[in-house]
């Protein structure tokens, strides 16, 4: 009998968390086409928000667990959330759909950085060749020249876009169970919200918004519910569900050979191996409070 809880299930249910990821992925590139990353941005932290609510409504019957109980914990949440969605969509914005999901493997060297300078953690001593090899790969996926355009300043809003994002992370491990888990999921874009919404046009937005439009929100949405449950799960390690998000680069490149005719260069495909050889250093040798990074 299939359960909630059989190994098979999770496992599905993670691979479909990174597939949703990917898809993400490909309809915010697909979008950029027509719509500013900031009409993007936020449509999806509106709907975001709207979906967090109806859940918690749905599954608890009261809005008690969204309340904002310490805005110190939130504030910075939300400001990480704001740099990071917005460095995401710039650098997609120039980079092919491989390139931004293989640069996005990054995130565990980025994350063991900051934890050790932050949050003074002790990691073993894999945590040195893993960055070497994190950086190596990092600078030979930057050495392609994809549309005949040079992308330097799209890896540097890739970067930042990682640094805001384990910086969000750092600062939900400190909150630990002083704020529950539904308020910082609430909270995460409304900086986003708020800033968006006083940059965009809402009137011009509104008559050109499309249910496309929508459908990076409902991705996001459910690729991260798919995600936190999977961690939620007794039976499940952290590690077994980072080991998975190789599957999302495979995606990334499937949809971008499918829709903009994009293969890797030779370079590049050197610069993954090193990518994967470094993240799977981090998250298989590394601290497991480390780990929590390499699933965003």
């Amino acid at each position: 009998m299939l359960t909630f809880f059989n190994p098979g299930w999770i496992t599905s249910r993670i691979l479909l968390g990174y597939f949703l990821l990917a898809s993400n992925i490909a309809v915010e590139k697909w979008l950029l086409q027509t719509y500013s990353l900031y009409e993007i941005n936020f449509i999806t932290a509106a709907l975001f928000m709207i979906l967090t609510a109806l859940q918690e409504l749905l599954n608890r019957g009261s809005l008690q667990r969204i309340k904002p109980v310490s805005w110190k914990i939130l504030l910075p949440i939300s400001l990480f959330t704001l740099g990071a969605w917005h460095c995401f969509l710039s650098a997609l914005s120039g980079l092919s759909v491989f390139e931004f999901g293989a640069m996005s493997l990054l995130s565990p060297v980025v994350m063991a950085t900051l934890a050790m300078l932050i949050l003074r953690e002790n990691p073993s001593t894999w945590i040195w060749p893993a960055i070497g090899f994190g950086m190596a790969g990092g600078w030979l996926m930057m050495q392609s020249d994809w549309q005949g355009l040079s992308s330097s300043h799209y890896h540097a809003y890739m970067l930042g876009a990682l640094i805001f994002s384990s910086l969000r992370w750092i600062t939900v491990k400190y909150a630990g169970e002083n704020v529950p888990a539904s308020a910082m999921i609430f909270w995460e874009p409304v900086l986003v919200l708020l800033a968006m919404g006083s940059i965009i046009d809402l009137a011009e937005l509104w008559n050109k918004m499309t249910p496309m439009l929508f459908s990076s929100a409902v991705l996001l949405f459910l690729s991260r519910q798919c995600l936190v449950r999977s961690y939620q799960t007794p039976v499940t390690s952290a590690t077994s569900i980072s080991a998975l998000i190789y599957t999302k680069l495979g995606w990334t490149l499937l949809f971008g050979y499918l829709f903009w005719g994009n293969l890797p260069e030779p370079i590049e495909w050197l610069g993954v191996l090193l990518l994967i050889i470094s993240s799977w250093m981090i998250i298989f040798r590394v601290t497991p409070s480390t780990r929590l990074g390499s699933v965003d």
